[in-house]
């Protein structure tokens, strides 16, 4: 898909953009299974180690510039993110919500 939008503008920052989202989204779910320092750790560990030839792996990283490392990391060891589970609780109010409605109407 990458190559085929290629001739696009800016693609190659789009797709920069989107990688780092996933990534992002990824390890903020997992930190909710580990340890968000742990999970810094295996970054920075990952990251010093030798990379494989791109013919066997995705080059996810290939050109990805130095501060993603930062910004992943960053985003691990900052605030947590407020739970999710407070605005699921509130969720069972939707189907209700046209009913409410109806007292408006009178």
């Amino acid at each position: 898909m990458r190559q085929l939008t290629a001739w696009l503008p800016r693609t190659e920052a789009l797709w920069q953009e989107l990688l780092l989202l996933r990534e992002l989204r990824a390890d903020r779910r997992a930190a909710q299974q580990v340890d968000p320092l742990l999970l810094a750790e295996s970054l920075l560990l990952v990251v010093q180690s030798p990379l494989q030839e791109e013919e066997y792996c995705a080059a996810f990283s290939a050109i990805a510039p130095a501060t993603r490392l930062e910004e992943r990391i960053d985003a691990l060891l900052g605030e947590p993110i407020a739970d999710e589970s407070i605005a699921v609780s509130w969720l069972w109010l939707l189907p209700i919500l046209p009913l409410l409605t109806l007292l408006l109407h009178r």
